[in-house]
């Protein structure tokens, strides 16, 4: 029974009994204590209980039916809240958001120990901001750039990391706004940022940034420099302080001369060689006695071989020895194979 119509019964009840009393007894009654006394009709005597019972329990009701809406109120800010809570971890945020009723302390800890990995059927799912969640955590994963303004992801966030990866892949440009943003140059999105950079910046562009070159970068820009299509360009100088960054070897000298071949004159080939082989000693020695044999610089390399050790260069003065007697191999295959 509601209280409205409690209330109302009870006034009827109420009035009934009086009536009742006073049409068969109308006189009054005076009550005294002490000092005290009070005259009223005997029907309204009758009533008096009936009175305070109805005002405490009307109080009773009104305790409790306020107690109802706040706890039914407080179910609903829950429920607003669990939302939140639900979103971010699909969204792969933490929360912090607290519950005011023990109804939701345990989903919300089960929820917070939970992440979204399978694709879900949304069909029977009423709430579409969960829905919109979903949906977006599943484009991103198929690779789609989605714009997460509104839901301001932290950019250590995966899902973050992984739809500015989406977005590199179909505009190459951005990797320039990355960068620009980058504080941690360890991290994946840096660094996938800085490879799409490899393949689309100048060289003076990629030199502003200060990721530790190795021998797979140089590679790439090795290949960028040798494209005769590519307007990638390098001085010679950047590309003997590189080599000298990773500690090249003297293979990856040797395999310099037999490239860099093409983008340079004889002489500047000789200039190049010369200089890295009084810079470096033996690890550039291959470099620059291939590069005076492609030359046909041969008196050159046996003066050099002459005045060197018994033990040093003995590939080279096998391969001078065949050329001596009339023996040409492949110079390159020979000093990689044998």
């Amino acid at each position: 029974m509601g209280i409205k119509r409690y209330v109302l019964l009870s006034i009827i009840y109420m009035l009934a009994v009086g009536l009742y009393v006073y049409s068969f007894n109308g006189d009054n009654y005076t009550l005294k204590v002490y000092t005290f006394s009070l005259t009223l009709p005997v029907a309204v005597w009758i009533i008096v209980p009936v009175v305070l019972l109805f005002v405490a329990s009307v109080s009773h009701l009104t305790y409790y039916s306020f107690k109802d809406f706040f706890y039914r109120r407080s179910l609903k800010k829950d429920l607003d809240t669990y939302i939140k809570v639900a979103k971010k971890i699909i969204l792969g945020e933490e929360s912090s958001l607290k519950f005011k009723t023990e109804l939701f302390e345990l989903p919300s800890f089960i929820t917070r120990t939970l992440s979204y990995v399978k694709k879900a059927n949304l069909e029977g799912l009423a709430n579409e901001e969960l829905k919109e969640c979903y949906r977006l955590v599943d484009n991103i994963r198929d690779g789609k750039y989605e714009d997460l303004k509104k839901f301001k992801l932290s950019q250590t966030n995966e899902l973050f990391i992984m739809n500015e990866k989406n977005r590199l892949l179909g505009e190459p440009k951005y990797a320039y706004t990355i960068l620009k943003n980058c504080e941690n140059l360890d991290s994946d999105l840096c660094k996938e940022a800085y490879s799409k950079l490899l393949d689309i910046g100048t060289f003076t562009e990629i030199k502003k940034y200060n990721f530790p070159i190795d021998k797979n970068i140089f590679r790439r820009m090795m290949e960028r420099y040798l494209d005769e299509e590519d307007e990638f360009d390098m001085d010679i100088d950047s590309i003997k302080e590189m080599l000298e960054t990773f500690n090249a070897t003297s293979e990856d000298y040797l395999e310099l001369a037999q490239e860099i071949k093409i983008k340079l004159t004889p002489d500047e080939l000789i200039d190049v060689f010369k200089k890295l082989y009084n810079e470096k000693g033996h690890i550039a020695a291959n470099a620059y006695l291939y590069t005076l044999l492609e030359l046909e610089m041969i008196d050159k390399v046996r003066d050099i071989l002459e005045n060197s050790e018994e033990e040093d260069f003995l590939k080279f003065k096998t391969l001078l020895f065949l050329r001596d007697h009339g023996k040409n191999i492949d110079t390159i295959k020979y000093l990689r194979e044998c």
